[in-house]
């Protein structure tokens, strides 16, 4: 797998408290995730763009979420 630049921001619902009687608290929580490839699978699809050009094919891969640190001051 091969890290690319493409980066996106997804949104997480994180539980912070569970209790007895069923209800969850939480927070929502955005994520950082960056696209990885898989350069050894490519798939034989033949894409066009909406005026017809060729586009690469698609490859494999998978977003992973990317951990964030804190500066310590």
């Amino acid at each position: 797998m091969t890290p690319t630049t493409k980066l996106r921001f997804v949104e997480r619902f994180e539980i912070t408290e569970r209790r007895p009687d069923g209800y969850n608290f939480g927070r929502i929580v955005h994520i950082l995730q960056q696209w990885w490839e898989d350069k050894s699978v490519a798939l034989s699809v033949y894409v066009q763009d909406k005026d017809g050009n060729p586009l690469p094919s698609p490859v494999l891969g998978e977003w992973r979420d990317v951990p964030i640190e804190k500066e310590q001051t």
